[in-house]
C-alpha cells in the first residue's frame, strides 16, 4: 500500500457502487479503502495491490473519473505506517505524524487501513497543508 486512488465517484449521478463494480471487472483487488461523503462531491480513498496501480489508472481515465494519486515516496501528504495488532499501535503511527505535521502546516485528513503486500497492517495517513503563520 504505497500508493493512494482518491477518486470522486461522479459517472453521472454520484454512484461509488458502478465505481467499485468496474475496478471488480477489471480484476483489481482493493487493499486499503476509506472516504468520506463519497455520494456527496466527497472522496473515495482506497489502495490496490502492488502491481496493480497502472491498470487501475487506466480504468479510472477509461471511465473519465477524477482522481489523484499519491505515492509515500514522492508526496509528503501521504505517510504509510506499519501497524502492529496491539492496542495503540495506530495512536502511535498518528502522534508521529501529527508532531511531524506541526512543523510543516499540515493537518491529518484521513486515514485509511488495510493490508500491505506482505499480509500485514498497514495505515495510509493523508495530510493537507493548511495555512498558518509558519507557510504563509
Amino acid at each position: 500500500m504505497h500508493k493512494q486512488f482518491r477518486v470522486v465517484p461522479i459517472a453521472s449521478p454520484p454512484d461509488v457502487e458502478k465505481l467499485l463494480g468496474r475496478i471488480k471487472d477489471a480484476n483489481l483487488n482493493i487493499a486499503g479503502v476509506g472516504g468520506g461523503n463519497v455520494e456527496f462531491g466527497g472522496e473515495f480513498v482506497f489502495a490496490v495491490d502492488h502491481g496493480q496501480e497502472d491498470r487501475t489508472e487506466d480504468v479510472l481515465n477509461e471511465h473519465g473519473y477524477t482522481y489523484r494519486l499519491f505515492d509515500k515516496d514522492e508526496h509528503p501528504e501521504l505517510t504509510v505506517c506499519n501497524l502492529e495488532n496491539v492496542p495503540g499501535a495506530l495512536h502511535a503511527c498518528v502522534a508521529e505524524i501529527a508532531t511531524s505535521n506541526l512543523n510543516g502546516g499540515r493537518i491529518i485528513r484521513d486515514i485509511v487501513i488495510g493490508l500491505d503486500e506482505d499480509g500485514s497492517i498497514a495505515a495510509q495517513v493523508f495530510s493537507e497543508e493548511v495555512r498558518t503563520v509558519q507557510n504563509s
